[in-house]
């Protein structure tokens, strides 16, 4: 049979295949042996600088790690090689080898699967991602901690390429937010006992599932986020907004971290009106609430307040924490840096990061007062 012929009837198959099934991979390659006759296949990741061998079919190589593809002995007179690109971006590079020279026609067939195969892989790793997350929620505290560490060498496979992360994750926000939304509304209908009431303990496990989510959540909005402000894919949506109830939704949010370390939040604040990007000024709020929570003592105090003095809204959030160095004053505020306490607090290091570029998308900025020994308060003004 022709080819061309072969494919139009082979190449529907790739679509049929669940991508969350553990034997995707293997269906794919096997879909691609009926279309093009091959000894083995490879999946190579790209990073900045190596590629690794991520799946394969009859390998005859005996390690995974390469610095390129022309490096590599296939043990075979032939081959074809296609970039799996996503928006141009070459994060994966397919190979296929055989004893017997591939025809033109073959090359030229081989050019369309490959394109077809980068969005199959692509949703694959997708769906590996999601499912990580919503294990983490499912299994105890304790198995979440090791499910963190999973999701963090999950992360770090696609942070390593700088650009692949900006223009690959900035696009799929929604579909990692989804389901931990979903677990965290869940456990708050549980603790509000509107299904029936709940045991002591039950209460306590329930409210662990709430607080690790909030965390978890934190964590991977701010990668997401932080990748959306490189990519340039982050825009503002203005309306006009009572920021009292802007405020009120977030306290009701992270109130179960604040009670967890027996903090008392003192609100000041009057209903004030801003136009601005209603989600983003919550975001805004969050990150320095959840900040503050971190680093202030049990038993202390946070204090939040919002003013508004002709057409400029000032933000303020106090705690009484150890207070921040003056030599760290700036450094916390770039990607990655936490301060003094690097590692001791379990954090991504952005979310100051993305609060400063929030506030300056709205024309705004963000100050920070510390003493060491003294607490922190970070002042945020934005135009109204």
């Amino acid at each position: 049979m022709d080819i061309f012929k072969k494919s139009i009837n082979e190449i529907n198959k790739f679509f049929k295949i669940d991508l969350r099934a553990e034997s995707s991979i293997d269906e794919i390659f096997d879909v691609m042996h009926g279309i093009i006759c091959y000894d083995s296949a490879y999946i190579f990741y790209v990073f900045p600088d190596s590629i690794k061998l991520e799946y394969t079919r009859n390998s005859k190589l005996k390690k995974q790690t390469y610095t390129k593809v022309d490096d590599i002995n296939f043990n075979c007179k032939h081959k074809l090689i296609a970039e799996l690109k996503i928006d141009n971006t070459i994060f994966a590079i397919l190979v296929i080898t055989r004893g017997t020279e591939f025809t033109k026609d073959e090359t030229s067939v081989y050019s369309v699967v490959s394109d077809i195969i980068s969005s199959l892989v692509k949703n694959i790793e997708l769906n590996n991602i999601i499912s990580l997350q919503v294990k983490a929620q499912q299994e105890s505290i304790t198995e979440l901690n090791k499910a963190y560490k999973t999701i963090e060498k999950q992360n770090k496979k696609i942070l390593k390429a700088d650009k692949i992360k900006s223009d690959f994750i900035a696009n799929i926000s929604h579909e990692l937010r989804t389901p931990l939304n979903s677990i965290i509304g869940f456990s708050d209908l549980l603790v509000s006992k509107c299904l029936g009431e709940l045991t002591p303990r039950q209460l306590e496990y329930v409210n662990d599932i709430k607080v690790s989510g909030l965390h978890l959540l934190g964590m991977i909005n701010e990668i997401l986020d932080m990748s959306k402000i490189e990519s340039g894919a982050m825009h503002l949506n203005r309306t006009i907004f009572s920021t009292k109830q802007a405020i009120d939704e977030v306290l009701n949010i992270i109130e179960p971290l604040a009670l967890k370390k027996d903090i008392m939040v003192v609100r000041v604040y009057g209903d004030e009106t801003i136009n601005a990007d209603y989600q983003k000024f919550q975001q805004i709020l969050f990150n320095l609430l959840s900040n503050a929570i971190k680093y202030t003592p049990e038993k202390g105090t946070i204090k939040i307040n919002c003013t508004r003095a002709g057409d400029e809204l000032t933000l303020k959030i106090k705690d009484n924490g150890k207070g921040i160095d003056k030599k760290y004053q700036k450094t916390i505020f770039k990607k990655f840096e936490q301060g003094p306490d690097k590692g001791a607090i379990n954090s991504t290091g952005l979310g100051l990061t993305i609060t400063r570029e929030l506030a300056a998308l709205h024309g705004g900025k963000i100050t920070l007062k510390s003493e060491e020994g003294k607490g922190a308060e970070f002042i945020v003004t934005l135009p109204c």
